[in-house]
């Protein structure tokens, strides 16, 4: 990580909290996360010049439970979308998903029929330039206009003007919009909300 991305995420990082007990660095731990991310290996086979895995795991599950992961990445797509000239906070995002095969010893896994895979199932939104927005992963089984709902809501409650689009979601659309008296109904199931 260079020193102007650690400067962005070090507010998120930082905290005087337990500072007496501190024994690595941040942004050490947080480059083993990256390298981790980028080699798609697991933790346990982390290379030496890194901290010890466990330190690592324990760092960003901590970071994952108290929401720092997701206010940087938050933090970067508002930067990615400014350096490239549009507004801070995304209008459009898009939602599919992929079925991935899983161990036995998964806790959460179940059969997709229409992939044909056994295992697990992620949603993500991304915007128009690929941004990551939000993530939910479950059980395989679970048809998408069930499942997609999560990260849908996830995605509105953060950009609340975004339209989630996917022609294949039309009854998520319907379920997720309607009833919050937005003119999101309008878009997504046609019903036009009277403001008077």
């Amino acid at each position: 990580m260079t020193d102007k991305q650690w400067e962005m995420l070090e507010p998120i990082f930082s905290s005087n909290k337990g500072q007496h007990f501190v024994e690595h660095s941040k942004r050490d731990l947080i480059n083993a996360v990256l390298y981790l991310v980028k080699a798609g290996c697991q933790w346990y086979l982390l290379p030496n010049d890194f901290l010890p895995y466990k330190t690592v795991f324990s760092f960003y599950s901590r970071a994952v439970q108290s929401g720092k992961w997701e206010k940087a990445m938050d933090l970067m797509v508002k930067k990615v979308r400014e350096d490239a000239g549009r507004k801070p906070t995304p209008t459009y995002g898009l939602i599919d998903s992929q079925s991935a095969k899983t161990t036995l010893a998964s806790d959460e896994r179940g059969f997709d029929g229409g992939k044909k895979v056994k295992g697990r199932k992620r949603h993500i939104v991304v915007d128009t330039m690929g941004n990551l927005l939000a993530i939910s992963v479950h059980a395989a089984n679970i048809h998408d206009t069930k499942s997609g709902i999560t990260p849908a809501k996830k995605a509105y409650e953060k950009y609340s003007k975004i339209n989630v689009v996917n022609l294949v979601y039309k009854s998520l659309k319907a379920r997720l919009f309607c009833g919050h008296g937005s003119a999101y109904c309008e878009v997504f199931c046609g019903v036009k909300n009277d403001p008077a």
